[in-house]
Formats: structure tokens, sequence, C-alpha cells
């Protein structure tokens, strides 16, 4: 049977590759209520923060990362713990994270200073009151997102979703893409099924039919395509997502010549993966413990980390999406993205 070899040897991977630490987005629970971070904690969550960067030493740099994009990387070479330290500054990395909504909470308690996700979570940590600003962002890659389904699916293009089941992560970057890939499509939402689930429990439930679709991003995307008798029938254009950098306000005030400096050579860091594909794509398998494969199907897709000054089509994209959000009641209330950038950027 096509569809049913290796079932318990996948869940292990995805367990190990995806949710440790993929979701962009998130790996929010199936049964989440919402993707915003509730105000009502955040209000007590902040008077905490303040004391814990109070406590701080204003040399000490707190990463908050999941194991996707830049940071996984970074981590591994251990070229910005050893340039740091030349200039009195520590690292230290908190995580992995299953998602990119609890970086947001461990920013918004004043567990980590500095952290890197996607556009699409950091606008419902901004509607849900986590004090954070835009620093920088990484540019959208489209080919690196897509809508799969078995290779032996009679659904061959998106309008064939119609009274289909299609897995997404709440209100993250798969929900968002099967959203924006429908309404280019003509396609009402309510005639095509969401069904909420982390990447963990979703590729298995694509390949053994319990969902007919699967709205996903690399690294998984790539151990799926490459992996498992999986197409694409929908990429990300609909819907480009940026990865962005952001920073605690508090975190910025407290130690900002220490969060610079990580920023300028994660930079740095960003410009040596963009020159030397090969050598990302090693660093990236050993980071991940993906299939070369994988690794290298991810690194071809992802040619560009640079970590670039956020820019206004940057900021006008990342607004329509929060606008959009807001119309579409994913989020509380508007955000206001050209406000949320850090000062100084």
């Amino acid at each position: 049977m096509l569809f049913q070899r290796s079932i318990p040897n996948l869940a292990l991977l995805v367990a190990t590759t995806l949710c440790l630490g993929l979701a962009t987005s998130a790996c929010t629970p199936s049964n989440s209520t919402s993707s915003t971070i509730p105000i009502a904690a955040n209000q007590s969550q902040s008077q905490k923060a303040k004391q814990n960067f109070g406590d701080e030493k204003a040399n000490v740099v707190r990463i908050g990362y999941v194991r996707w994009g830049l940071l996984p990387l970074i981590k591994e070479r251990g070229i910005l713990e050893r340039e740091l330290a030349a200039k009195n500054i520590k690292v230290e990395w908190v995580g992995p994270f299953p998602a990119f909504a609890p970086v947001l909470e461990a920013l918004n308690a004043g567990s980590a200073d500095l952290a890197a996700g996607g556009d699409i979570p950091a606008i419902s940590g901004l509607a849900g009151g986590v004090p954070v600003c835009f620093m920088a962002y990484r540019p959208a890659v489209p080919q690196a997102e897509a809508l799969l389904v078995r290779t032996d699916s009679p659904i061959q293009k998106p309008a064939d979703l119609v009274g289909k089941k299609v897995a997404v992560n709440r209100g993250g970057w798969g929900e968002h893409l099967l959203l924006k890939v429908l309404e280019k499509a003509n396609v009402p939402n309510e005639q095509v099924q969401r069904a909420y689930m982390s990447p963990t429990d979703a590729m298995p439930a694509l390949i053994q039919g319990h969902v007919d679709a699967w709205a996903m991003w690399d690294p998984g995307l790539a151990i799926a395509e490459v992996d498992y008798p999986i197409r694409r029938i929908a990429s990300g254009d609909a819907a480009p997502h940026y990865g962005v950098y952001v920073v605690h306000r508090q975190a910025l005030l407290d130690k900002s010549s220490a969060i610079h400096a990580a920023l300028d050579l994660i930079k740095q860091e960003g410009e040596w993966a963009t020159a030397n594909p090969r050598g990302a794509s090693a660093v990236l398998q050993k980071a991940l413990g993906i299939s070369p494969k994988a690794a290298k199907r991810t690194s071809e897709r992802v040619p560009v980390e640079n970590v670039l000054p956020l820019e206004p089509r940057v900021l006008t994209n990342m607004q329509k999406s929060a606008d959009w959000m807001l119309e579409q009641k994913a989020i509380p209330k508007r955000v206001d993205v050209a406000d949320s950038v850090c000062p100084n950027t």
C-alpha cells in the first residue's frame, strides 16, 4: 500500500523535525480557540517582564527560536556566540519552541529579548498586546509554501477543494495561505472545511487519507515532497509571507547596544548562508535532523536568508495582511504595522 509505509517512523520524524520547531506560524493545538495571546494575561505578564528585564544584565541577549529558518543554522554554527563573546556579550538560546506563538509568549513574559518567526503570528501577537517591535525582515519565498495533496488524489486545482477537508495551523501561515488561495480561485471559504492541526498530525493525516489537503511550508514541505508521495496544487504566490525579527520594547531600551550587535552578526550569518547554499544545506541538515535531499531542497528553494531593513513596500504588504486578518475576525483589533517598527530601525 503506497500510503501506508513507515507511518510510525513518519510520526516520529515529523515530531522531531517539525513540531520541535517548525511552525513559523504556529504548531497551534488543534483545540485552540484563538491565535492571539490574551490581552488580560499580557497585562499581568508585562509587569513581570519589566522585573525580568531589570534583573538581566545589559550584556546578555536571549534569543527565542523555532527550528526553521536562519536562527537554528546560526546556533549550529556557533559563530554568533564566539563573536559576541569577544565584545563581552553573552548569548542565551531560548527554545526550541513548537511554534512562534509560544516564542511571543516568552517575549511577553520577559524570558526572551529577540526572536524571529512569521509575519502572520507576529501580527496576531501584536493584536493581543505583546510589547514587541519589528527590527528587520526576511524576503517572502512563495515557492517554499504550498497546498499539498496525495499523488493519487483527484484534486488538481484549488477549485477542486470544494467539499474537502484541508489541514492548516490555526492563525498562522497555513490557514492564511489556504484562505488567500481560495479567494483567488473565487471559492467561498465556507465551502472548504478547515481541520486545525499541527504539522505533527497533519502530514500523517494527509498520507492516511484523514484529510484531503494540507497547507505547509519548508522544511516540512520539502520533507513531504522529497520523502513521500505528495504533490502541490498551489504555491504561496497568493499570500507572500515574510520572516520577521522582533524584539521586546523594554529589552531594546535596557540593552540596545547588545541587541544591535547581535542583529548585525545575524545579518552577516544570513549573508553567509545566501552566498554558501551548499554549506548552509549541510548545516541545516545537521541542525534539523532531516534527510540530505530535504535539506538540499529547502536550501535551493530559500536561496536568500538575508536579514534586511524594513522598507515601505514590505510594511504596506504586511499592513494589508493585518487588515485582512481583522476583516476575517482572526485578530481582535487593528494592528498599525508602521507604528510597530522599532525606533531608529
